[in-house]
């Protein structure tokens, strides 16, 4: 029988700047959204699947120069030039095909999505053409210092300070996915119970939860 681990959400995700973990693995995109004067296109999307640190990457470029952040139904401020659209491919598209031209000129229009944009199901024709002159960037596959990274600030953030070869052991062993790192911290603290975080006993944890249903639960963008 597997075993099941509760799901502790009330951690809320530390979307701030100063928490992006950055590794050789997502440099280039770190860098990429700090300075957009330098963007050779004032629209870029920006794709991944569900956990692989879209929204913080979102967020990062938000706070850093002050765009408006918009999920699908937000009203939309009529004076701001700078919008990062959080789940675009659900986004209304007559929306969509009006941010672009406002931000045409002097603006920033960063769109979130999971699918790329030649999955999507163009709804108003004007936009397509529009949404086919963004660049696309697809979110990279964390590498293995970039998890020990993220895993490490999680424990930390419950007050948790596992050795170096936990973390490494840990690593190497789960999914290439930031949302699996935070279920990794979840399952194992209620699976340590009190009990000192070792090298033995995270082995124990991925041995024991090798069917893991419980990381199906809780979908994480």
């Amino acid at each position: 029988m597997a075993h099941q681990y509760p799901l502790d959400l009330s951690l809320p995700a530390p979307y701030a700047a100063a928490n992006f973990v950055v590794s050789d693995a997502n440099r280039a995109l770190f860098d990429l959204l700090r300075p957009p004067a330098e963007w050779l296109n004032p629209h870029l999307v920006l794709t991944g699947p569900a956990g692989a640190g879209k929204t913080h990457a979102g967020h990062v470029f938000a706070e850093t120069h002050g765009a408006h952040w918009l999920s699908p139904g937000a009203p939309v401020p009529d004076t701001a030039t700078r919008f990062v659209v959080d789940e675009a491919d659900t986004f209304d598209q007559e929306v969509l095909f009006h941010l672009y031209n406002r931000t045409a000129s002097d603006g920033r229009l960063l769109l979130l999505s999971r699918q790329h944009p030649a999955q999507w199901t163009i709804r108003v024709p004007d936009f397509e053409s529009r949404l086919k002159a963004m660049r696309v960037v697809d979110m990279p596959e964390p590498d293995d210092s970039l998890l020990k990274s993220v895993l490490k600030k999680l424990f930390e953030a419950r007050v948790i300070t596992p050795s170096d070869d936990v973390l490494e052991y840990l690593s190497r062993r789960m999914e290439r996915s930031v949302a699996h790192a935070q279920k990794i911290v979840t399952g194992l603290e209620a699976y340590a119970n009190g009990r000192a975080f070792t090298r033995s006993l995270a082995r124990q944890f991925i041995e024991t939860s090798e069917n893991m249903t419980w990381f199906d639960d809780w979908d994480e963008i």
